[in-house]
């Protein structure tokens, strides 16, 4: 697959010689700026997401970072933020706005990005120090404290090596989640002496639980008669996939993701009973009911969009790596405090010295073949549906046909707010890890062409695919400029059906007066004005093969955008409804 042009790691001096930084001419400084952009080089970082202006654009480019220019703010920082969560945190999303309205508009996708625990660095510019505490000029410090890990001002050169080492830290240990450092305008052209700069980029430090909490998590697990693995999007930041998958074929206990954590484990394994959030899988919907208890590894508990509620009265076990998630919306009775991937390998440790004397009361069931019969039956009866020849075109036809024409071992997939997730979410099949990018502790609508751009520059060789409707792709449909424009190949399927669904029974007077819920455009001519391939389709016949067309020509590097005009499916069917609390 053709990917976005990459530049060397390190710049050339004005010498000629091969370095990490221009120097100043004949002395031994550096500006602030570069000192940033030294330690971004030191820490691997590849590629700055960014909107102009900021100085430390050109700073990032001198040592051979790449700036990839969004058209705004909350797009762009998607983009880092998706960055992120492919590499699994492994290389660090960064993104950098100008001052004022660019801190301002970023707001929004900082929110997203610390509601579903994503580290990134965000580096916006800062006004001079004079007009600090001025009316009118945006604190972005103080503003973004309740929404990042940590959030601060470099002004001082002289320490920005430190501050930056702290936050990388921080971003690497315990929850994850985003740092903001604000840059002055005035301090980023500041010199330091440079023999003062020294930077190692700080190691990943993990913990394991308490011995005493894994025994009494395993005996709690030995007597339950139904037991139910519920994994979070910890279990993906640990890299923990395969050590869930032996815990819970050692267990043998129906494994369901929240949202955010799908693709933790491979939804094709015969454990997996899907994933659910404000819809759930079919699977969900029948076996957590009936479950006793519920082991939940990598997750906070709470009851979001993003994540299917606990019915009371369940015995719960929870591991998570920050102890202040404990017990926060659900009583617990046991608690493990660790890092997921070496949770998982005590309580499977533990659960495998026991089994050498002693059978679990879980041993009588077959959980195996339960979870086929549940999956054979939800095949008959979504059938029809799925391959109903209704004009215009059922979302659920359009979302089989992705399903039939998407490899999800080379894909990565993602969805936006709403319908287009509910639909398709509970029933695509995720293989691997981050093949699917699961979201939604936080909504925001138009966020998935950002993220689907994130992930097709982390992952090149996968076809990166955001869903999204009509209502979505008013808010980031410029970004598709911003994709061929940096030969950036991604996927766009838009189901258009000419309205926001599901918001008519929310506000009956105003649509029944002024039709408040209606919608129009033809994307596909966007599209094309924006230098995409498009494609529209009205033919459900035609779904399948345009999709496969589509594919082709993202593989070639192409952006693509595939406008499928659908019906308006105004009820969730029984399979995506909410477990009842």
């Amino acid at each position: 697959m053709t990917s976005i042009e990459t530049l060397p790691m390190c710049a050339v001096r004005p010498d000629g010689a091969s370095g990490s930084r221009f120097q100043n001419e004949g002395n031994e400084l550096m500006r602030a700026s570069q000192a940033v952009a030294e330690v971004l080089r030191r820490e691997g970082i590849e590629y700055a997401f960014c909107i102009p202006s900021n100085k430390l654009i050109d700073s990032v480019a001198e040592v051979g970072i790449r700036p990839i220019v969004g058209r705004h703010e909350r797009s762009t920082i998607n983009m880092a933020d998706a960055y992120s969560r492919i590499t699994n945190g492994e290389k660090i999303g960064v993104a950098l706005v100008q001052q004022g309205p660019g801190a301002e508009a970023a707001f929004g996708a900082i929110a997203q990005a610390y509601s579903d625990s994503v580290p990134l660095l965000f580096l916006p510019q800062g006004d001079p120090r004079k007009a600090h505490g001025l009316r009118t000029s945006f604190d972005a410090v103080e503003a973004f404290k309740p929404i990042s890990k940590w959030s601060a001002r470099l002004d001082n050169p002289a320490t920005i090596h430190d501050q930056l080492r702290r936050a990388f830290q921080l971003m690497r240990s315990g929850r994850p989640g985003p740092v903001l450092l604000e840059l002055p305008i005035d301090v980023a052209d500041e010199e330091v002496d440079e023999s003062l700069f020294a930077y190692e980029p700080p190691a990943r430090y993990l913990s394991a639980a308490n011995h005493a909490d894994v025994v009494r998590a395993v005996d709690i697990l030995m007597q339950a008669e139904r037991p139910l693995i519920r994994a979070g999007h910890g279990v993906l930041w640990a890299g923990a996939t395969d050590e869930l998958v032996e815990f819970a074929e050692l267990l043998g206990a129906p494994v369901a993701t929240t949202y955010v954590a799908k693709s933790a484990f491979p939804e094709n394994h015969p454990l997996s009973i899907g994933t659910g959030g404000t819809g759930v899988s079919a699977g969900i919907r029948a076996f957590v009911p009936d479950a006793d208890v519920i082991f939940s590894i990598g997750a906070s508990l709470l009851n979001t969009l993003a994540s299917f509620h606990i019915p009371a009265g369940r015995t719960i076990i929870q591991s998570t790596n920050d102890p202040d998630d404990l017990s926060l919306q659900y009583p617990i009775a046991s608690g493990l405090v660790g890092d997921a991937k070496l949770v998982l390998s005590q309580v499977t440790e533990e659960l495998r010295r026991r089994l050498g004397s002693a059978k679990p009361v879980s041993a009588a069931r077959d959980a195996r073949a339960e979870v086929a019969a549940v999956a054979e039956q939800t095949r008959e009866e979504w059938a029809e549906r799925f391959a109903t020849d209704e004009v215009p075109i059922s979302p659920l036809r359009l979302v089989s046909e992705m399903i039939n024409a998407l490899d999800p071992d080379k894909s990565i997939v993602t969805h936006d707010s709403g319908y287009p997730r509910d639909h398709l979410a509970p029933h695509y099949v995720s293989t691997r890890p981050r093949g699917y990018l699961g979201w939604g502790n936080s909504t925001p609508l138009g966020s998935s062409l950002g993220l689907a751009l994130g992930a097709a520059v982390a992952a090149p060789g996968k076809i990166s695919v955001c869903f999204l409707g009509d209502a979505a792709i008013g808010q980031c449909a410029v970004e598709i400029e911003t994709a061929v424009r940096n030969k950036i190949p991604v996927l766009i399927v838009l189901t258009n059906n000419s309205e926001m669904t599901g918001y008519g029974h929310h506000h009956p007077i105003a649509q029944e007066r002024f039709g408040h819920k209606e919608l129009s455009g033809n994307f596909a001519e966007i599209g094309t004005a924006l230098g995409a391939v498009s494609y529209k389709v009205t033919d459900p016949g035609e779904v399948g093969p345009a999709l496969r067309k589509a594919i082709a020509e993202v593989e070639g590097g192409a952006t693509v955008l595939l406008e499928v005009i659908t019906s308006a499916l105004r009820h969730r069917y029984p399979a995506v409804d909410v477990i009842p609390n």
